[in-house]
C-alpha cells in the first residue's frame, strides 16, 4: 500500500455517515501511529494552563505536518494532545520535529510533552486495528475518522513504563511554531453553554448506538449538528496587537530573530484586518470570505472510536442531553464524559489563508475535552 493511502481514500461529506462501516479502510501494515500528549494535563488545566495545553496539543499536528511537506496523513486533535498516522519511512523526520517541540514545550510553557511511535503491526498484535475514514468538511479540506480500537491501544502502549515506544527529546529546540495561531478571543456561547462531549459505545462495533445518538441530538436540539457549531457566525473579537505579541512571543525560541519580526508584521496586518476592519491588501486577501469560512473549517465534531462533539446548547437542551446520556449509561449502552463552559476556544492551523487551506481546532473552555475525558475514564474504570 503506497504512502499516498490517505490521499487516495474516498471522502464523504455527511458527518452522520461515520457510522457506515464500509467507509473505513485499514492502515497499511508499514505505517505507524504517533501519539503525543501532555503529561499531567489535568493538573496543568487546574493550574489555569488550559490554553497552553490546547496550543501544544495542536502544535503536535502542525509541526508534524511541516516535516511531511505535501504528504497527506490522517490525524485527530484531542485537546491535550493528538494522534497521527504516517508511513514508517517518515517517522524519523516527524520524530525530530516533535522532539524539538518537546523542548520548546518545557522551556517556554513548563509542560512535559510525551511522544511515542507505535507500529500498526504491534497494535494488531493486541487484537485491535486502525481503520480510517475521510470526511470532507469543505472542498479539499478533510478530517480523519477512526474505528477499530487501535488508537486506544496505541495510547495505552505509549504510556508503558519501559518507554520502548517513546522518542527521545532532541538537543535542539524549535526556532518557532509556524502555521499556528489563536488570536481570536474565546467564543462565547449563543445558547447558554458550550458542552465538550465524549461518547463511547460499550461494544466496539455498535455503530447503531451513534446513529441513535445523532438522531436524538437532532430531536433534542431541533437542528442539525452543523447548526450547533459553537463558532458558526459567532466569532468574538480579535485580540489586540500587544496581547497577541505577548502570547505569541512564546512561540519563538528567540524574539530577536527574523522569524519573530515576520510574526510581528503578520500580527499587525491581521489586527488591522480582523479587529479594525482595515484591509490594505483587498485584492490579495478577502477577509470576509476567510472569516465566513472559519465555522465550516472547524473540527467541532469528530470520531475516533469515541464520538467527540463541541456544541452550543441552551440550558433546556443541556438537561435533555444529560438525561439521554445518563439513561444510555445506566442501560449499559454507552460511556460518556462531558464538560460545560461559557465559551469555546479556537486554535488555528493556517497553511495559507486560501479556501481549504486553514483548519481550526475547537475545544470547550476551561479544559473542555481533557476534563470530559477524565469523567469518561472514571466510568470505564468502574467496569
Amino acid at each position: 500500500m503506497p504512502a499516498s493511502f490517505y490521499r487516495q481514500l474516498d471522502a464523504f461529506s455527511e458527518f452522520g455517515d461515520f457510522t457506515v462501516k464500509e467507509r473505513y479502510l485499514p492502515l497499511p501494515n508499514d505505517w505507524v501511529v504517533v501519539v503525543a500528549d501532555i503529561v499531567n494535563s489535568t493538573k496543568a488545566i487546574q493550574d489555569g494552563l488550559y490554553k497552553e495545553v490546547n496550543l501544544i496539543g495542536a502544535a503536535c499536528i502542525t509541526q508534524a505536518m511541516k516535516s511531511l511537506e505535501t504528504l497527506e496523513i490522517p490525524f485527530v486533535f484531542g485537546g491535550d494532545g493528538a494522534s497521527l498516522c504516517l508511513p514508517s519511512s517518515r517517522v524519523n523526520a516527524v520524530a525530530r520535529q516533535l522532539g524539538k517541540l518537546q523542548n520548546l514545550a518545557g522551556e517556554n510553557y513548563d509542560l512535559t510533552l510525551r511522544v511515542a511511535v507505535i507500529p500498526v503491526v504491534d497494535i494488531r498484535s493486541h487484537g485491535a486495528d486502525v481503520l480510517v475514514a475521510k470526511l470532507e468538511i469543505t472542498r479539499h479540506n478533510y478530517i480523519a475518522l477512526f474505528r477499530g480500537g487501535g488508537l486506544a491501544v496505541a495510547d495505552s502502549l505509549s504510556k508503558e513504563s519501559d518507554g520502548r515506544y517513546a522518542i527521545n527529546m532532541e538537543e535542539q529546540v524549535l526556532d518557532s511554531l509556524e502555521g499556528l495561531s489563536c488570536r481570536w478571543s474565546p467564543v462565547p456561547s449563543r445558547q447558554g453553554k458550550v458542552i465538550s462531549l465524549l461518547v463511547m459505545a460499550r461494544h466496539t462495533d455498535a455503530m447503531d448506538v451513534y446513529s441513535d445518538l445523532l438522531a436524538n441530538f437532532r430531536r433534542i436540539m431541533g437542528r442539525e449538528i452543523t447548526e450547533a457549531n459553537p463558532v458558526e457566525d459567532n466569532l468574538n473579537t480579535y485580540r489586540g496587537f500587544f496581547q497577541a505579541v505577548r502570547e505569541e512571543s512564546r512561540y519563538h525560541r528567540k524574539i530577536w530573530s527574523f522569524s519573530f519580526l515576520a510574526r510581528l508584521m503578520d500580527i499587525c496586518l491581521a489586527v488591522l484586518i480582523f479587529r479594525y476592519g482595515l484591509n490594505p491588501i483587498p485584492i490579495l486577501f478577502e477577509a470576509r470570505t476567510y472569516k465566513d469560512a472559519i465555522g465550516s473549517h472547524s473540527d467541532y465534531r469528530k470520531f475516533d472510536d469515541t464520538l467527540r462533539l463541541i456544541t452550543d446548547c441552551s440550558p433546556e437542551e443541556l438537561d435533555a442531553l444529560y438525561t439521554l446520556l445518563d439513561e444510555g449509561y445506566q442501560k449499559g449502552v454507552l460511556y460518556y464524559g462531558a464538560h460545560t463552559s461559557d465559551q469555546a476556544l479556537m486554535t488555528c492551523f493556517v497553511e495559507t489563508t486560501g479556501q481549504g487551506k486553514h483548519l481550526h481546532f475547537i475545544d470547550g473552555g476551561d479544559g473542555g475535552l481533557a476534563i470530559a475525558a477524565q469523567q469518561l475514564k472514571k466510568q470505564l474504570s468502574r467496569e
